[in-house]
């Protein structure tokens, strides 16, 4: 007997090709996904560091009368520094003085490192002489 040659069914190389194709398509949603992922993790650090450099412009002069300097400190994996300097504006009753507050926040993210920096002015009584 003789085979026909109408046969059905797909041949070893479609197969392959349609496998390929498969492969090729989860591999791009997977990649999508992580960077997904990474974009989040970026996001949420970034959302971090935001609400740690306002907490800490916030609390500055609260358990000390503001004074022109530095100070340094560490919160989880987040660096922050805040930096005190006189801020001379000739509106300014003589009674008080204008300070500029900055508050620095750093962090690492794989090997790079990322910054974020909020400022503002703040009135408070001058030091004493």
């Amino acid at each position: 007997m003789r085979p026909s040659s109408n046969s059905s069914g797909f041949s070893l190389i479609e197969v392959l090709f349609a496998l390929a194709v498969v492969g090729l398509a989860l591999g791009a949603t997977a990649a999508l996904f992580g960077n997904f992922g990474l974009g989040h993790r970026t996001a949420d650090d970034a959302d971090h560091a935001l609400a740690l450099a306002e907490d800490t412009l916030a609390e500055a002069g609260l358990s000390a009368p503001l004074a022109p300097g530095a100070r340094a400190g560490r919160a989880g994996r987040f660096s922050w520094q805040l930096a005190v300097a006189p801020f001379d504006d000739a509106d300014t009753p003589k009674n008080l003085r204008l300070y500029r507050l900055e508050a620095r926040i750093s962090w690492r993210e794989g090997f790079s490192e990322r910054r974020l920096a909020l400022s503002t002015l703040r009135l408070a009584a001058p030091p004493p002489p």
